[in-house]
């Protein structure tokens, strides 16, 4: 049997991957800096997990894939190379299996999970049995982010950061829209728009680009001759389904897995059968099923009843000023009469840096802001602003900094609505502390 190493298995992508390895009858193992649900999951699906481990064997492997954030000096990356191992990227393991299947690959700065999930179940329940690589964990997919299908199709989540998609052959590329983010790997937008022009051009000349006609930066990028003729485009708006997931911008995620599975030959009853169901995914606008009894520890006694009231709590992963926008107002828009508070933490020093002024805007529609500390990305540390800098510039008195978590929670529970709804967003370690206090 062939053995497989991961480094920096615990990540969205990569644990996905491992979990193709194990499906196709690989011995897996992999190593992380740290224990996590994901490690967890992946244990007792049958992965030998190693954190951060002292001692590398890498006895009879004869492949190691690490992720992006792993740096070339790794210790168990050296080891590898010594021994004469071959070692991969993530994005290029992925990159070759992109050749292998008929492939469907979502792309895009924001929305790329959703559609990617809609499109990955409505092929499932079309019976054209998909295999999914998806950047989140879905409940269909037995809690988790890989589906092993039989047929030729695979559909993917195909991320712009560090320039992965350009690793992607799509048949089918979907175009969500084209922002300003990564600009610590693109620089401005213009790098952002030439690195999708790159992407573009490595779809198959008889495939077809899916694209947001709504999205004037993608209308730029699409402005220009590649390998496939403009025939091949096909071009969607705002769709007008009915979904549980709110926002508009839901709407449009919707409309382009609708575009990209009609091409398949898909019935509109099959998409709409997803359409009806489906609940999100998880720190997508995930609602948390708050579990009702006060905490146990003393620090956190004060504020337990945030726990016992009737606030709806949810966790998202929004970390752009887009993102935070358009999922504030899908809250706004499904509870119209409900106190709206947004718990937020920036992510990665750089983004917070470039984007600073289009974050003093990003939480108007909510009704409280509470910002807490910026988390770091390892290995992408800069200086700059900070949350509490942020606060500053918003200048508004239903905004605060929370230095710690205790501090979040004292913020909530003063001026107390039970009948409000909470929403942290976070693509850092606030989702861990508020899973911790509210569902544990």
């Amino acid at each position: 049997m062939a053995k497989v190493h991961f480094i920096g298995i615990g990540g969205i992508g990569t644990s996905s991957l491992a979990q193709y390895h194990l499906a196709t009858g690989w011995q897996v193992s992999g190593s992380d800096a740290v224990k996590s649900e994901i490690t967890d999951d992946l244990k007792k699906r049958g992965v030998r997990i190693l954190i951060s481990p002292k001692n590398i064997n890498l006895k009879n492997v004869s492949l190691v894939i690490h992720s992006v954030a792993i740096k070339l000096d790794h210790p168990e990356l050296l080891e590898a190379k010594k021994l004469g191992i071959k070692t991969q990227l993530y994005s290029e393991a992925v990159g070759e299996l992109t050749k292998k299947y008929f492939t469907i690959a979502v792309s895009g700065s924001h929305g790329k999970s959703t559609t990617t999930a809609l499109i990955g179940l409505i092929l499932k329940e079309a019976g054209l049995d998909p295999t999914i690589i998806v950047g989140t964990k879905l409940k269909e997919l037995d809690g988790t982010n890989f589906l092993l299908g039989k047929s030729e199709y695979l559909v993917l989540e195909a991320d712009e950061y560090v320039r992965s998609f350009h690793n992607y052959f799509p048949k089918i590329a979907v175009l969500t829209n084209i922002d300003k983010e990564h600009l610590d790997i693109y620089k401005n937008l213009n790098g952002v728009l030439a690195g999708f022009k790159k992407y573009l051009n490595n779809v198959e000349v008889d495939g077809w680009v899916v694209a947001n006609k709504e999205d004037n930066n993608i209308k730029k990028v699409l402005d220009y001759k590649f390998r496939f003729p403009t025939s091949s485009i096909v071009w969607y708006g705002k769709g007008k389904h009915k979904l549980v997931i709110p926002g508009i911008h839901n709407q449009f995620n919707a409309e382009a897995a609708w575009q990209a599975v009609k091409l398949l030959g898909v019935k509109k009853t099959v998409a709409d059968k997803v359409f009806h169901t489906y609940q999100g995914a998880w720190r997508r606008l995930e609602k948390l099923d708050v579990k009702k009894s006060s905490p146990t520890s003393p620090r956190l006694r004060g504020a337990s009843k945030l726990r016992d009231s009737s606030c709806e709590i949810y966790s998202d992963y929004a970390h752009h000023p887009t993102e935070i926008k358009a999922t504030l107002q899908a809250l706004k828009e499904k509870y119209p009469k409900k106190k709206l508070v947004c718990v937020f933490q920036p992510h990665q020093q750089d983004r917070l840096n470039r984007l600073f002024k289009d974050f003093v805007t990003a939480f108007d529609v909510a009704d409280k802001t509470i910002l807490y500390p910026l988390y770091k990305v390892k290995g992408r540390d800069t200086v700059g602003r900070t949350s509490a800098d942020l606060v500053r510039a918003i200048k508004k008195d239903n905004v605060f900094y929370a230095e710690d978590f205790k501090n979040v929670l004292n913020f909530l529970s003063a001026d107390f609505d039970s009948d409000s709804v909470i929403v942290f967003m976070s693509a850092g370690d606030l989702d861990t502390l508020a899973r911790k206090y509210f569902l544990k």
